[in-house]
């Protein structure tokens, strides 16, 4: 199927800035054809050009497990529409939000309206048709979901389909996640209940449960109620005919994981794997479309890893770094924490006044041990004219990608380290059959964010971190460094050089007193120091130019010992007076 891309002469939408609006919100109805002409003017004038048909004109050539890392910005999310208004395929695509089903819907009906396509989302029509019976997608050639759903309905829901050429109900040919999503879920069983409800019912004979397809058919008949006490996570499904297919496939599930009753723990609950295996085939062709997916599946044998249009990042003066006092999580009392965050915001606060950039976008946690909403809490405690020159997402929150929403910010900052469970990486490994490690997972996050920025149009951006950090990184990188060294326009020794002098900064800013802290800073910016070499630097030096270059007069060479010995032992500068 092949449509002709050319443009109508219609009229435009009012306030057309490539979307109507209506209360303030993007109308997406599909019903107004001038409204759909319109959107499609405005793509086609000023989205979609011969870099958009990539994806389109290489999708019989990708393998079965395909990753496209095409860096951040350069039109994955459009070439998707571009591909989806041409294909004829059978095709399921699995989005992060119900926003992002609802803007890709539209557009691929204002370029194709005579695609087969629905989304399934709370309150879309074709959600109430699948209500109505379990059959209803099979009709359609697109799919478009979210990740949630895509892992919680039943899922031949989503991957059967009706192939009107073969006159059979087939699998789709093919899968596509926008951006990567946690490709697995687990669904806690209530073991000891689930036993008594089964023996109640006569099923448990002996040592065995006696369980078949007719026999679990009566058991989705069991009150709703009971089974809510049973699965925890288990949605909320109204339908009868999808809460059917939902509760047939986890006892099926189930019934793997219980074995022989003589050897079962009742005290332990059953956790049920549910992952994207489950549903997609090895003869399925899976297509993952993310900028920093190479992180993760760099060490992925069954991947096959396109790079493309990866786009460095230029940084304005240094990249900044600074020690937090205060963590996430702490054994500090309420009020103390309270303290030290305040006393970190007054770093960043200090930072914000001495930057140039108009506006910085703060990523930070969303709340801490004793502190709820953090975002609400930063601003509360920095001085009211700073307040709207900063924007804040949070870590993991899905606003760190897929969105251009901060596209105005000439400044980023981490406020706060970034970290991921290290037993969530050893389930992606798992489930996605690679080599991943928690630090891949920041660092994929922490590329992600900076795009977010003006960086994704390629102009230049100040970026700040503000973390504790390990002593013992103090000569090596850690995630948050490992993440943008990979994006910078920098050589590596420069970008270490950089890296070790801001650490060693802060060592002595926590290790020496103030005064001495201001000499050793003025003596080393005197120098234009910019890296530390391992041969020892002599420098003879009369008293009366050491006391100007620090801006204090020395009474005695006695008087610069701790200057002496703080340059020396950080710096492995040895003064001769």
């Amino acid at each position: 199927m092949e449509i002709i891309m050319k443009k109508e002469n219609v009229s435009f939408p009012d306030k057309w800035k490539g979307w109507r609006l209506k209360n303030n919100e993007i109308d997406y109805n599909v019903d107004d054809n001038n409204y759909l002409l319109s959107r499609r003017n405005y793509l086609l004038d000023k989205v979609i050009d011969d870099s958009s048909y990539k994806l389109k004109n290489s999708i019989d050539s990708y393998s079965n497990r395909q990753v496209l890392a095409w860096g951040c910005g350069s039109g994955k999310t459009t070439n998707l529409k571009v591909f989806c208004a041409n294909t004829d395929k059978s095709t399921l695509i699995i989005v992060k939000t119900n926003e992002e089903i609802k803007k890709l819907i539209f557009d691929i009906k204002a370029l194709n309206p005579k695609q087969s396509i629905c989304g399934i989302y709370k309150g879309s029509d074709t959600l109430k048709e699948l209500e109505l019976s379990t059959y209803a997608l099979l009709k359609y050639r697109i799919v478009v979901t979210n990740n949630w759903r895509a892992l919680y309905e039943s899922s031949n829901i989503f991957i059967d389909y009706n192939d009107p050429v073969k006159r059979r109900i087939a699998k789709r040919e093919l899968v596509i996640f926008d951006e990567f999503q946690t490709p697995y879920t687990d669904i806690v069983v209530n073991h000891e209940r689930l036993l008594v409800e089964f023996y109640n019912r006569e099923l448990i004979y002996g040592k065995e449960i006696k369980l078949n397809k007719n026999v679990i058919k009566n058991i989705i008949n069991f009150d709703r109620d009971i089974f809510k006490k049973l699965f925890n996570n288990l949605p909320d499904i109204r339908n009868k005919n999808l809460y059917h297919e939902r509760v047939t496939w986890l006892f099926n599930k189930l019934i793997k994981s219980l074995g022989d009753l003589s050897n079962t723990d009742l005290s332990s609950d059953i956790t049920i794997h549910q992952d994207i295996n489950d549903f997609i085939g090895e003869d399925t062709k899976l297509i993952i479309l993310d900028a920093t997916a190479y992180f993760l599946f760099k060490n992925g044998n069954n991947w096959n890893v396109e790079k493309y249009n990866q786009k460095k990042v230029a940084i304005n003066n240094n990249i900044y770094f600074d020690t937090l006092l205060s963590m996430r999580r702490t054994r500090k009392i309420k009020k103390k924490h309270k303290e030290d965050f305040i006393e970190d915001i007054k770093k960043l606060e200090k930072y914000i006044y001495n930057s140039n950039s108009k506006k910085h976008l703060i990523v930070t946690w969303k709340n801490t041990d004793h502190i709820d909403n953090l975002d609400s809490f930063i601003k509360e405690n920095i001085n009211k004219d700073l307040r709207n020159k900063c924007e804040f997402i949070h870590y993991n929150s899905g606003k760190c990608r897929a969105t251009n929403e901060y596209v105005k910010c000439d400044s980023i900052i981490f406020f706060g380290e970034w970290f991921n469970n290290t037993s969530h990486a050893e389930r992606l490994s798992e489930v996605l059959n690679t080599k991943i490690e928690s630090k891949d997972l920041v660092k994929a996050e922490i590329v992600q964010a900076i795009f977010r920025t003006q960086a994704r149009i390629g102009k230049p951006v100040s970026i700040a971190f503000f973390y504790n950090y390990n002593r013992e990184l103090i000569n090596g990188y850690d995630s948050f460094e490992e993440g943008i060294y990979e994006i910078l326009e920098l050589e590596n020794n420069h970008f270490k050089n950089m890296t070790l002098m801001r650490r060693i900064k802060n060592e002595l800013e926590k290790n020496i007193n103030k005064n001495t802290y201001k000499k050793v800073i003025s003596f080393i910016k005197y120098l234009n120091l910019d890296k530390i070499t391992d041969n020892k630097k002599t420098i003879e030096i009369s008293l009366k130019e050491l006391s100007s270059i620090v801006d204090y007069k020395f009474p005695s060479k006695r008087s610069t010992k701790p200057l002496s010995n703080a340059l020396l032992t950080y710096y492995n500068i040895e003064l001769i007076l």
